[in-house]
């Protein structure tokens, strides 16, 4: 008994530092990867606004052979690696419930780095968070190959020793991608492992905490959605964001009513997405359009886009700072929510790199947006709510497609740096999970597992028949 006690006090120590190193590089290839998708949301508006002004012949073209050759490059790279395609998360999961394997992962994080960068970057509304999670079960899982670790078993145990450093890693990018520790180490436990133990608990919180610290320091203390942190006091929505004094003042009752309203009201937006997803990609393989063709159909959209509705392209989060800082029509939030859902879908759809987690919380924003706009031109609360609805609904939209409604509800609630509304942020987030899963929404990343695993048994069936 004094021996096993021994071995596992060694296996935290060990696992503790495995966790501090795989932490330390996932921060620096996220931080890396964000600057760059960062500093294209500063130019592509630019850039757009010189073409619709200027409509120079010179500046076409060059958009033109972006285009092309955007297209080509995702159709080579994945030709080279499939594992780059998608959001990245399901493999994950699939890996850990040893469905799927990984393949050369730094080859996969170079590949993929790039493919999504690029992807991303010319505008497809495409997340960076399930690439990042990506990014960091690579590391993880390329030093398990590195020190030679093989599948052992920890004591009664389900799980293998050589998994925790892929999901202490998974962890880490979304930890570093959101610059939330916490938020990243629930998401290990609720949605990959699903599973408690102080091994994973341990090395999670150190691969998190580390990874969110080399962000810190490249970037400052600085959140993904920027007007969470006032730095004006000119504009009335900023300003009581934070505090969150709303809450205090809104009567509990009334408060209550209205969180289950917006829950139910997202949970039944939010029911649809995953059967969408799934759509998109049905479509597409129907259609039969493979290759560079594939991804030129969500490309071309870009410039139309981009010259009439620039707010959808890419992540989002630049969209999310805008409502938080200024007042739209419901008719113009409404068409904003159609527009990047259904965009979202073509880009999904095509199996480029890149994720769901930020379009997400973007369609989450602006449902909050919609539901708080049609309840002030009702005169039911007053205006300063809004922001506040903006933040729930992206909690409970993420508890709705996810099925994840603790990480959705300590990422918003780390994400607006403020503790004191995590009881409502919870309430709303239950809600919407159990109103979804009467829609019969399914959970987003299983969904999408379950359907990869169907296409590959599928095409190694259809492999055999062409071969007799």
């Amino acid at each position: 008994m004094l021996e096993i006690f021994s071995k596992r006090r060694l296996l935290r120590l060990r696992l503790s530092i495995e966790g501090l190193i795989v932490g330390i590089f996932t921060g620096i290839i996220i931080s890396a990867f964000r600057f760059l998708i960062d500093e294209a949301d500063i130019y592509r508006p630019k850039f757009f606004e010189i073409l619709k002004t200027q409509d120079q012949l010179s500046l076409w073209l060059a958009m033109i052979i972006l285009i092309i050759f955007t297209a080509c490059i995702l159709s080579t790279l994945i030709k080279i690696d499939k594992q780059i395609a998608g959001s990245g998360v399901p493999q994950i999961k699939g890996i850990i419930q040893n469905k799927l394997q990984m393949f050369r992962p730094l080859r996969l994080v170079i590949l993929k780095f790039f493919a999504s960068t690029l992807a991303i970057s010319v505008g497809m509304s495409l997340g960076r968070a399930g690439l990042s999670v990506q990014f960091g079960a690579c590391i993880g899982n390329f030093f398990n190959n590195l020190i030679g670790r093989r599948h052992q078993h920890i004591s009664n145990e389900d799980t293998f020793e050589s998994k925790y450093l892929l999901i202490a890693g998974a962890g880490a990018g979304l930890a570093a991608i959101f610059n939330a520790p916490l938020a990243g180490v629930i998401f290990c436990v609720e949605e990959l492992q699903k599973k408690f133990s102080p091994e994973l608990l341990i090395v999670s919180m150190t691969a998190a905490v580390s990874s969110s610290a080399v962000v810190e320091f490249v970037f400052g203390i600085k959140p993904v959605f920027e007007t969470i942190t006032p730095t004006v006091s000119n504009l009335p929505l900023i300003s009581t964001l934070p505090t969150f004094e709303m809450l205090s003042t809104m009567p509990p009752l009334k408060l209550l009513i209205c969180l289950i309203i917006l829950g139910s009201f997202v949970g039944f937006l939010g029911s649809f997405f995953t059967k969408m997803l799934i759509f998109s990609l049905n479509f597409y393989d129907k259609i039969k359009i493979n290759g560079t063709k594939k991804f030129l159909i969500p490309l071309i959209l870009i410039i139309p886009i981009g010259l009439i509705l620039p707010e959808i392209l890419g992540c989002g989060n630049i969209l999310v700072d805008k409502l938080l800082s200024k007042n739209f029509s419901i008719e113009l939030l409404i068409i904003l929510f159609v527009s990047k859902f259904i965009f979202t879908m073509i880009c999904f759809g095509t199996n480029a790199p890149g994720g769901i987690f930020l379009p997400l919380l973007v369609l989450g924003a602006l449902s909050g947006n919609i539901f708080a706009s049609l309840g002030i031109a009702a005169e039911i609360f007053n205006v300063e709510w809004l922001a506040m609805f903006i933040i729930f609904a992206m909690a409970a939209y993420f508890a709705a497609v996810v099925k994840a409604p603790i990480t959705g509800s300590i990422l918003i609630m780390e994400l607006t740096g403020n503790f004191y509304h995590l009881l409502a942020l919870m309430i709303v987030s239950h809600v919407a999970f159990l109103i979804s899963d009467l829609c019969g929404g399914k959970p987003a990343y299983s969904a999408l597992l379950e359907r990869q695993l169907k296409h590959s048994i599928t095409s190694k069936n259809d492999c055999k028949r062409s071969s007799l």
